[in-house]
């Protein structure tokens, strides 16, 4: 049996076993996944080490001797590669590359829509916060170094027509395939719903402490108090305005010490975590930021309603809020400035059909891809080319 290796983006949880079809892939393969998490993100280990999830065949990497002595014994035949694009990133692909002859997996098969660079507003950025400014092209230059100087794939997994360009310079040999919560869609889509009573489901992003802070250097868009609170206000006019009651769908990825502060920082809300594409598919209404948890309201044709707020308008996720709203044709509400204007549900309640289909065929699924798992089709494009 051939020999994988998948280079893990963070922790392994069990979110990631699941994600990267551990399951389907051991069946046919000799597998590894490695954590690089302590060596690359030190400050995100110390965070999320205590919900890692327990596989056998996991393997953590803490420093560069780790990867050499775990080559020593073991030679991948193929690298599933989920890492981003950095320099340490770089190194450990030019590593693996130089001990072994693998062939290199890169993934195209996430992506949310991303707003284009506003020119008016990166000006007054340039003359009000010249600091700020150029400490974000430094970041943006570094990020494009490392993402054109990265070695190509031998293939590439695409999920959507949005990510064709980009998988297209990384190689020339494509699978057509899928997002990853897909997989989970096509897991549920047929089951009988758990839940007859009317409500609506936010999608939590950790909009306050998201691991990927850490991973991309990000401040958070607003302190954790003032969310909550303007959170609470809406959802108390939602729920008595739509008498649609909400649930708050944590991020899977919310750290235990966060949700023990759940009952008190959402005053009463109901609160669940690990089943938010069920909750969406039972749901009448999803609310929402911007996430690529978008895709569940797409794939169960639930109406999105995206929040925003003053502060958050004003930070780097303001324009991802506005624009993920305008590809889906989706009803914004601030929640500062429209706390006293009175709800329309049957205005929120609209979906623009043709909208949502264009969504689906750029950010979730390829069209005509086989509707299979998405590692299934990793899995038989592999052994149909005896690669």
């Amino acid at each position: 049996m051939k020999k994988i290796f998948i280079l893990l983006p963070g922790t392994f949880s069990l979110r990631e076993y699941l994600r990267f079809g551990v399951e389907t892939l051991e069946k046919n393969f000799l597998l590894k996944t490695l954590d690089f998490t302590p060596w690359l993100y030190p400050k995100l280990y110390k965070v999320y080490s205590n919900k890692n999830f327990y596989f056998k065949n996991n393997v953590t990497i803490s420093s560069e001797e780790d990867l050499l002595n775990l080559l020593d014994t073991t030679y991948p035949d193929i690298v599933i590669d989920a890492l981003r694009n950095d320099k340490k990133t770089k190194k450990i692909r030019e590593i693996i590359k130089k001990n072994s002859k693998s062939l290199f997996v890169g993934l195209f098969i996430n992506s949310i829509p991303y707003p284009k660079i506003d020119i008016r507003e990166t000006l007054k950025i340039l003359v009000f916060k010249p600091k700020e400014f150029f400490r974000k092209l430094f970041k943006y230059i570094n990020s494009k170094y490392y993402y054109l100087t990265k070695f190509k794939s031998d293939l590439c997994v695409v999920g959507g027509l949005s990510n064709i360009n980009k998988a297209k310079s990384k190689s020339k040999e494509l699978i057509y395939a899928h997002c990853a919560d897909y997989d989970i869609y096509l897991d549920i889509k047929d089951k009988p719903e758990n839940n007859k009573n009317s409500y609506a489901v936010f999608l939590d992003e950790g909009t306050t402490y998201h691991s990927d802070y850490i991973i991309f250097n990000l401040q958070s868009p607003i302190c954790r108090d003032e969310y909550y609170s303007l959170l609470v206000k809406f959802f108390n006019k939602f729920e008595k305005e739509t008498k649609l009651p909400v649930i708050f769908a944590a991020h899977p990825k919310t750290p235990n010490s966060v949700i023990e502060k759940f009952p008190n920082l959402l005053k009463g809300i109901k609160y669940q975590i690990g089943n938010t594409a069920q909750l969406v598919k039972s749901s009448n209404m999803v609310l929402l930021h911007q996430s690529t948890t978008l895709a569940f309201a797409v794939l169960f044709n639930k109406p999105a309603v995206f929040l925003t707020s003053s502060k958050l308008k004003k930070s780097w996720i303001g324009h991802r809020i506005d624009n993920s709203a305008k590809v889906v044709n989706g009803q914004v509400i601030n929640l500062d400035n429209d706390l006293n204007k009175p709800l329309d549900l049957h205005r929120l309640s609209k979906i623009d059909s043709n909208k949502y289909k264009n969504y689906l065929d750029q950010h979730i699924k390829m069209p005509d891809s086989p509707d299979i798992p998405l590692w299934e089709i990793v899995t038989d494009y592999i052994k149909r080319k005896q690669l």
